[in-house]
């Protein structure tokens, strides 16, 4: 069978072929043209139509964004570049603004289900009312006498419906539900879903469809086929278990095929583990430390003629939910139950009727450990969108009417596969809502536990020369309310702060004006990096002071100026390392170099004429044995390394190989090593979040650097 996260996939491909897009995107390509397009623009719009057919979503954005360059008021670029990020599995909701710009800039009859997708998209994006509003504005186009026009009228009134359940969840939307993705440690570009726990071990289990390796097998689909993962706590964070040993501690050897694979439950005590494989149910046993061969369960549960692509156990083991589509269904995947007898049979499946199951689809039953609630994915009960996760409790032997369970856990996306702790506060789901590392994420989720905001600051104060500011101090505050006066320690200094909106920075420091700064802090808990560049200059005979503000995170690039009454006072500051204190040199003047990397590159231009000159500058400073302290700053962006096991670790390799060079330089130079002090490498990870356009370097070169100062 296809990936059970295929049938979005294959939607996509026949809602594109059935509705009209392609045909629209024949008829937008004549009369939309307000200026004839030149040779090389032509070129561009060939070639992302052709990704945009073939399904290339990720390349044919980066191929509209320039004809939007090119043309931004183009409504057919924008249209089209709107179904680029629409019909991808992430980000999606960056549709919305190029729609709403071919709508501003076309003319009504000419791109009618553009009010569709807009719709669509709004909806995405949790705009409900904008949603709604543009479904009544597509309606008057539909031609209802045919069967597509017919289904598209349907669609409209669900969607219409799904918005009010969307307005509804967002005014009782839970506050005290806290939800978190669980990281790059276990989520990726790709899905990941399908959660499996192992409580005594702090381990996950997970299915993905990420690429594994060097393999290029695909699904019709055109992604990799699915397999298990397993990762474990630690501390905070969760990291991928790569050690083959360590892996079959919790699945069985060789689980993953060349086909489809899925983990699916542990039994209460851990000792029995059930797979999916082969469109099957099948389960392994641990005995004396290791997993038995895999056993398919009996024909009760199991038939090759059905899909069946979750399941559930009750605490027992005596009771199994799963989920198949049966002729004695009510439509789509339902779930069923069976209860083993004595001699460890499964009985006659049963299908848990029309409280839980609907004419769509249901999925991914979990049963609590008391066996009394219910919990399961559905797209037939009044949801916000897509799969929406529901709760219901037994009542006389019957599960009563499913209750949703609202925003946060649920969302316009995808939101399945729910798992529980015993105490029904804590757990784990997958969706594939916006904000995600992919298209499908993992999720934890804590009930009742009050949110907290919480705004963590790292910030830096430096001069212009990127030396940190030592001495310094930074007054915070919100509304008049004092929030903390931090020092900053080799320039840097830490915030937290559960205040948001407005904050004003008052910055004092030896040898500078006293100047406060405004910045916002978002309304939901973050940490963020955020740089405070002092610089004093002269112009028109006139004395001048500046702050500089930079945050990606805070979205700061800001700089505010004031007017010296004084003369600019030699700088006096000490503006390095306490250990700089030892520095019998009277040159205190720093001199500075700063190279760019490749994607993955970390070697030193020790060629490069600046590098020279850094090093002849720094070695005449070292002269008559005067000590030089060096700081090097190194970055990495934020594209997934495939060299290093992570991007901070790739940015601490160009540290160490600015390090390396410069000791070997300056040691070719005849200076006594004992005078080179290097100050800590100061590593990080920066720039713009990766939406897989990878060769699109001119948006991350700038975050793959190592600066280096030398005083």
């Amino acid at each position: 069978m296809k990936s059970r996260l295929s049938a979005s996939h294959i939607y996509k491909s026949l809602f594109f072929k059935a509705f009209g897009v392609l045909v629209c995107l024949l008829i937008l390509a004549g009369p939309g043209y307000s200026q004839k397009p030149g040779k090389e623009e032509k070129k561009i719009v060939k070639k992302a139509r052709k990704q945009l057919a073939n399904e290339d979503y990720k390349e044919a954005q980066i191929s509209y964004l320039k004809l939007i360059g090119l043309n931004p008021k183009n409504e057919i670029y924008n249209f089209e570049g709107g179904l680029s990020y629409y019909f991808a599995d992430f980000e999606r909701t960056k549709s919305v603004p190029l729609f709403e710009a071919a709508l501003e800039n076309s003319k009504e009859d000419t791109i009618p289900e553009l009010y569709y997708y807009l719709a669509r998209a709004y909806h995405l994006n949790g705009q409900y009312e904008k949603s709604s509003d543009a479904f009544n504005k597509f309606k008057p186009f539909i031609q209802v006498n045919s069967r597509a026009g017919q289904e598209l009228s349907k669609q409209s009134e669900y969607y219409i419906g799904i918005n009010n359940n969307g307005k509804h969840y967002q005014e009782t939307k839970n506050d005290n539900v806290l939800i978190k993705n669980l990281g790059e440690g276990v989520n990726s570009s790709y899905g990941e879903y399908a959660p499996v726990m192992k409580k005594d071990d702090n381990v996950l289990l997970f299915t993905s469809r990420r690429k594994v390796g060097n393999s290029k097998r695909t699904d019709k689909d055109l992604l990799p086929y699915e397999d298990v993962f397993v990762a474990q706590k630690s501390g905070d964070n969760w990291e991928l278990i790569t050690d083959k040993a360590a892996i079959e501690k919790y699945i069985p050897k060789d689980l993953n095929t060349k086909s489809h694979d899925a983990g699916i439950i542990y039994s209460a005590d851990g000792n029995t583990l059930y797979t999916y494989k082969n469109d099957l149910i099948w389960k392994s046993i641990l005995e004396n430390g290791k997993w038995s061969k895999l056993v398919e369960l009996d024909k009760n549960i199991n038939s090759s003629q059905y899909n069946i692509p979750s399941v559930s156990l009750s605490k027992d083991g005596n009771t199994i939910f799963f989920v198949s589509t049966r002729k004695d269904g009510y439509g789509g995947k339902d779930i069923y139950k069976s209860v083993k007898d004595a001699n460890g049979k499964w009985s006659i499946a049963e299908n848990l009727g029309e409280n839980i199951n609907t004419k769509f689809d249901e999925d991914s039953p979990y049963i609590s450990d008391d066996g009394n609630t219910l919990y399961f994915a559905s797209k037939g009960h009044d949801g916000i969108g897509g799969y929406d996760i529901y709760k219901s409790e037994l009542v006389d032997g019957v599960y009563g009417n499913p209750e949703n369970m609202g925003i946060p856990v649920n969302s316009p996306e995808d939101d399945i596969y729910l798992i529980m702790d015993a105490d029904g506060k804590t757990g784990f789901f997958a969706s594939a809502r916006e904000g995600g590392i992919g298209g499908m994420d993992i999720y934890s989720f804590c009930n009742n536990c009050p949110t907290k905001t919480t705004n963590i600051i790292n910030a830096l104060l430096a001069d212009n020369n990127d030396m940190p500011v030592n001495k310094g101090t930074v007054t915070v505050n919100n509304m008049n309310n004092t929030i903390g006066t931090f020092t900053a320690t080799n320039g840097k200094f830490v915030v937290t702060t559960e205040t948001t909106g407005k904050h004003q920075l008052t910055v004092e420091a030896p040898g500078y004006e006293k100047q406060t700064v405004s910045i916002e802090l978002p309304n939901s808990s973050s940490e963020s990096d955020l740089k405070i560049i002092l610089d004093q200059f002269q112009k028109d005979d006139e004395n001048y002071q500046v702050i500089k503000l930079t945050s990606d995170a805070l979205k700061l690039n800001t700089a505010d100026t004031i007017k010296l009454e004084k003369a600019i006072a030699a700088n006096t500051n000490d503006n390095t390392n306490n250990s700089n204190s030892e520095n019998n040199s009277t040159d205190n003047t720093s001199i500075s170099y700063t190279q760019e990397f490749d994607y993955n590159d970390v070697e030193i231009n020790t060629n490069d004429p600046q590098f020279i000159n850094l090093i002849a500058k720094a070695a005449d400073k070292a002269k008559n044995g005067n000590k030089i302290y060096i700081d090097i700053k190194s970055s990495a962006s934020k594209i997934p390394t495939k060299s290093y096991e992570s991007n901070i670790k790739l940015s601490f390799a160009r540290g160490d190989k600015a390090k390396e060079a410069i000791l070997n330089a300056m040691i070719k130079k005849g200076i006594n090593k004992n005078v080179i002090i290097f100050n800590k490498i100061n590593a990080i990870v920066s720039g713009p979040l990766f939406t897989g356009d990878r060769t699109n370097t001119e948006k991350y070169k700038h975050y793959q650097y190592v600066k280096i100062s030398i005083k």
